[in-house]
């Protein structure tokens, strides 16, 4: 069996295959060549240098033949791989399967290798915490999980297939059945911990997955960790953060989710608990929004299906954009922060996050880094 790609997505995997560029790089060069990634490889030297961050040094290795012969090799294991019974489809940015709420991000990966199922079309919610996790932070998550599928049965639950709050997170969805994807950090030819092995089976055999930008002989490198967590901020709709020192990647990644524009909830514990720093210290600078029932997180998200129950903005109707609120208070007051919005308008981020996201998809909003929007002239 041979994987067989368009000389778009070939490009895209060359660019993985870059030292020195990365996924902010890579996306000013596609915007350079008007998302054309096969063009980066046919301009000249003159043509990259254009681009600040393209030094005369990358400029001649982006020209040589050393990523396509990376890109064959990659290529050529996974299709080893697939006929060994090991399936691993990659996803490229912005073809049918990439996630809509990863799309958006600047920073996105041009690459995801996926073992199992991506489940893009149902509502993804990631819950990140500690390590070194306490009893609190299993009887929060089973009572989370088990009340979010008696009422979103389609919830998909991301994580970071880590010891502690994440483990925690994944086996409470399998049990529940809900789908579970694990945002892992190092390629396909192994699984750290090694001690999950069994649990990211588990998740793929309930329809999730194992998720991960990097080629399979990649190894664990510390600096793949936060990195990692971009991910599992940027393809979901919220960050639930239950139990965080004062420091730590669960923090990393709700900054993130919070420069994407996206929910943060935290989970209180008590003042005592070096675990509990973390999430306390988010709730008390007024980044995350307070989470001690199962229901406030659907009904900020808009994703409660009794509509009785559900809080929503007064939107326009399609066609009627001028009345949105959302659109008029962009119109009048320029830029403005997610934080701003909410403040303006009298309702929650994560009530705001869901509809900024489709006014973006239809092309009438536009999002800036720091999690700021204007409106377009749509």
């Amino acid at each position: 069996m041979s994987l067989s790609l368009t000389p778009a997505e070939l490009a895209l995997l060359r660019l993985t295959m870059l030292p020195g560029v990365g996924s902010t790089i890579s996306h000013a060069l596609l915007e350079d060549f008007d998302n054309h990634p096969e063009r980066i490889f046919e301009a000249t030297a003159d043509e990259l240098a254009q681009n600040p961050n393209i030094r005369p040094s990358l400029a001649r290795l982006i020209r040589s033949e050393d990523s396509l012969r990376r890109a064959e090799e990659e290529l050529r294991t996974l299709s080893e791989r697939a006929a060994a019974g090991e399936t691993i489809t990659p996803l490229f940015y912005g073809e049918e399967g990439y996630p809509d709420y990863l799309l958006n991000c600047a920073d996105s990966p041009l690459v995801l290798y996926v073992k199992g199922t991506l489940p893009v079309d149902s509502p993804m919610i990631a819950i990140v915490g500690t390590r070194r996790c306490t009893t609190y932070a299993a009887d929060v998550i089973e009572r989370m999980v088990g009340r979010w599928a008696e009422l979103r049965p389609d919830l998909v639950i991301v994580s970071g297939l880590a010891y502690g709050v994440d483990a925690l997170a994944h086996r409470a969805a399998v049990k529940h059945g809900l789908r579970s994807v694990g945002v892992v950090a190092h390629g396909h030819y192994t699984l750290y911990p090694s001690r999950h092995r069994d649990l990211a089976t588990e998740m793929i055999h309930s329809g999730g997955g194992v998720v991960t930008e990097y080629g399979y002989h990649t190894r664990a490198f510390p600096q793949h960790f936060v990195l990692r967590n971009r991910i599992v901020a940027g393809m979901t709709r919220a960050t639930v953060v239950v139990e965080s020192a004062r420091r730590g990647g669960a923090l990393i990644t709700a900054g993130l989710a919070l420069d994407y524009g996206r929910s943060v909830f935290a989970v209180p514990g008590r003042i005592f608990d070096s675990t509990s720093e973390g999430c306390n210290r988010l709730l008390t600078d007024q980044r995350a929004t307070c989470l001690t029932d199962p229901e406030t997180l659907l009904e900020e998200l808009s994703l409660l299906l009794d509509a009785s129950t559900k809080r929503q903005l007064p939107f326009a109707e399609e066609g009627e954009g001028d009345e949105d609120p959302i659109l008029a208070t962009l119109q009048e007051a320029g830029t403005l922060t997610l934080n701003d919005l909410s403040m303006r308008l009298g309702e929650s981020p994560g009530i705001l996050s869901g509809r900024l996201f489709e006014l973006e998809m239809s092309g009438k909003v536009r999002s800036l880094p720091g999690a700021r929007y204007e409106r377009t002239s749509l």
